[in-house]
């Protein structure tokens, strides 16, 4: 597996597919960028980790954010190209053109598994609509995604809406998997805290910038605290947008009611700690990006019997129901404020909520998506 980021830390749906493939068999190396105090190189589940010495740094500048790319490519082709022989390689984008990494071991007979986590496009438009060249660089990177979905011999993705998009733009069906982003259910707390031992809980977690709304949900919740007296803020994450976060949190006297944890913590540790809360939000802003985009957070708080509000966004809507999630209009931090206070004044409407996306969950669980992947990469070595 190569993966532009950290493993395990902050990877969970890298660690998942590895941590699937090892339990049937197959040995499992995974090149990820490395962080201050990381080892270079570890066992990690059964999994031998090697890390290459270039650090993921989120919200950098494009010039930063391309050399830091175009690096990490760098670095693991080289060591894909004189490391021993595999049957798989597994590429998880973005970048896109990071399956250039496989190139050696691809000439060598391995077969290659491109993993889009999202489209680079719609993300490159997120962080950069605005610069000169945007629309020439989107140009390019839906050139560099038709060339890579072509070179691999598979093309995974997260849900459906992705696997129609990219069938839209010309992947071959017959390519294409879906592996949803839920959780491995093993990794969940055995028992949460109550809801009601620490007031109204409002908890998020993930990356911190603005294109993921953490800054609407610090002033609706201000909002919301006007009328729900005993409420609570904690958010569990980083990014380049948690110092004006904490700031913002001051000005709208939001500071007491607020906890923030510095920096990534592993998945199984939020997940602890966010059990039993009375709301888990995912507060997406309506951009390009997240019309397509569906937030693993929501299936974290589902399978935690968590209730959810989320943005009303069309890949939430076609995942989860009325019945089963509480939407509000994204980007609109005063719905946003009046759904906190709706699953405040009705937890029992909240609560049965809860239980019908549960049970909508079902279908989602980690386990049947585990075994795909498996048939695939047995598929694939065949």
């Amino acid at each position: 597996m190569v993966v532009h980021g950290p493993y395990p830390l902050g990877e969970p749906r890298v660690e998942r597919e590895a941590l699937a493939a090892r339990a049937a068999g197959w040995q499992v190396e995974v090149l990820a960028t490395r962080r201050a105090g990381e080892a270079a190189e570890e066992q990690v589940d059964g999994v031998l980790v090697r890390r290459l010495p270039i650090e993921h740094r989120r919200g950098a500048g494009f010039a930063a954010a391309l050399r830091e790319y175009v690096g990490f490519t760098c670095l693991a082709t080289r060591e894909l190209a004189r490391g021993p022989w595999h049957e798989v390689v597994h590429v998880h984008a973005p970048p896109d053109f990071l399956i250039g990494a496989a190139f050696v071991p691809r000439l060598r007979g391995a077969r290659v598994i491109l993993d889009i986590h999202d489209l680079s496009s719609d993300m490159f438009a997120m962080r950069f609509s605005d610069r000169f060249g945007a629309g020439a660089a989107n140009v390019l990177l839906r050139i560099i995604e038709r060339v890579a979905t072509r070179a691999a011999d598979a093309v995974v993705t997260v849900h459906k809406p992705y696997h129609d998009e990219l069938q839209r733009r010309g992947v071959a069906t017959q390519k294409l998997t879906v592996l949803l982003n839920s959780v491995d259910e093993s990794r969940l707390p055995a028992v949460g805290r109550e809801s009601s031992a620490d007031g109204f809980r409002i908890v998020y977690h993930g990356t911190i910038t603005p294109h993921y709304g953490v800054d609407l949900l610090v002033r609706a919740a201000a909002q919301a605290a006007m009328r729900v007296e005993d409420l609570r803020l904690e958010i569990y994450g980083e990014g380049d947008e948690l110092p004006a976060l904490r700031a913002l949190a001051g000005e709208v006297g939001l500071s007491e009611r607020l906890s923030t944890s510095d920096g990534y913590l592993p998945l199984n540790t939020v997940l602890e700690r966010i059990a039993g809360a009375s709301v888990g939000v995912v507060p997406n802003r309506p951009t390009r990006h997240h019309r397509l985009a569906l937030s693993s957070k929501v299936f974290e708080y589902v399978a935690l019997r968590i209730p959810v509000a989320a943005a009303d966004l069309p890949t939430h809507r076609a995942h989860f129901s009325e019945d089963e999630v509480r939407f509000f209009r994204a980007g609109d931090e005063s719905a946003l404020a009046a759904a906190l206070v709706d699953v405040a004044a009705n937890p029992d409407t909240a609560r049965r909520r809860a239980e019908k996306a549960l049970k909508r969950y079902e279908a989602y669980r980690w386990s049947e998506q585990a075994r795909r992947y498996v048939e695939l990469l047995d598929r694939l070595a065949r």
